[in-house]
């Protein structure tokens, strides 16, 4: 288990502009590019208990999501992120096509038959809780990384939902720059043990509200629940 720090901020995108001008004379692209779509499917138990874990800040809390990119289903991920405060790490195992559908549909009880340790973990909390999916969505992902400290930039767009706009997902933190108003952006710094000064020195004097937001309860909160209501 190797703890990362992770720090979230809202950005508007003329300070998004000026800091990837910054970024890329330092950072590079990650290994899927500089732009990319990031497709996600999360699930929760019948309490709601991973939505309210990061709606309310607890301090220990869990999210577990099925990921693929560029809508490109050949290699899907089944991530746990943990999160202790503002470090975090993530367990991950490869999923078929056929598991992401099951998961999709509501047909969660397969997994009691999985023998991966992660897979043991998410039966364990269906046998108690009932486990279904709640949301389904995309955004535009920009990534940048440094080698140094492991560090990775990312600017994540509003999520849309399989691919068609919903309303302002940040509309609540909408900020004005001058007389324009900007849909914010959520910026993302991670790094392992320590922030190199040259990467510090990219962020000074920038308008960087720390938010500990999340974009699956953003897209709860807008009523994205292609699965039905909460019970």
């Amino acid at each position: 288990m190797r703890f990362r720090h992770e720090k979230k901020y809202v950005i508007n995108e003329h300070t998004a502009a000026i800091l990837r001008a910054r970024t890329i004379g330092v950072m590079h692209p990650d290994k899927h590019g500089s732009s990319y779509v990031v497709n996600n499917l999360y699930i929760d138990d019948r309490y709601d208990s991973f939505y309210h874990g990061s709606y309310y800040g607890r301090l220990i809390r869990d999210k577990y999501r099925l990921r693929f990119y560029n809508c490109d289903k050949s290699f899907i991920r089944l991530e746990r992120k943990h999160k202790e405060g503002y470090l975090a790490y993530k367990d991950t195992i490869q999923v078929s096509e056929e598991q992401y559908e099951q998961i999709r549909s509501g047909n969660m009880n397969f997994i009691l038959k999985e023998d991966a340790p992660i897979w043991q973990t998410l039966a364990n909390i269906h046998r108690l809780k009932i486990l279904r999916p709640t949301a389904i969505f995309a955004y535009k992902r920009e990534a940048y990384v440094y080698d140094a400290g492991n560090v990775r930039f990312t600017f994540d767009s509003p999520p849309f939902d399989f691919g068609e706009p919903i309303p302002l997902a940040y509309e609540p933190l909408a900020m004005t720059y001058g007389k324009e108003e900007y849909a914010p952006i959520l910026l993302e710094v991670k790094y392992n043990n320590f922030l190199p000064e040259v990467i510090q020195r990219l962020l000074n004097g920038l308008p960087l509200a720390q938010t500990s937001m999340s974009k699956y309860c953003i897209v709860r909160e807008r009523g994205v629940l292609r699965y039905g209501a909460t019970s």
